[in-house]
């Protein structure tokens, strides 16, 4: 179990905290596009 951790900690390590704080970032921004054009897609009938 001690191998276990010691070889995530060290993967988990080599992550740099900027390409981190980027796919934050860039997640962040995808989910805003997607929210703000939900509404056209979700038309009904009778709506126009």
């Amino acid at each position: 179990m001690k191998k276990l951790f010691a070889k995530l900690n060290s993967h988990l390590s080599r992550v740099d905290s900027r390409l981190v704080r980027l796919l934050i970032t860039l997640g962040s921004l995808a989910l805003f596009v997607i929210a703000a054009g939900a509404p056209d897609s979700t038309g009904g009938i009778g709506m126009q």
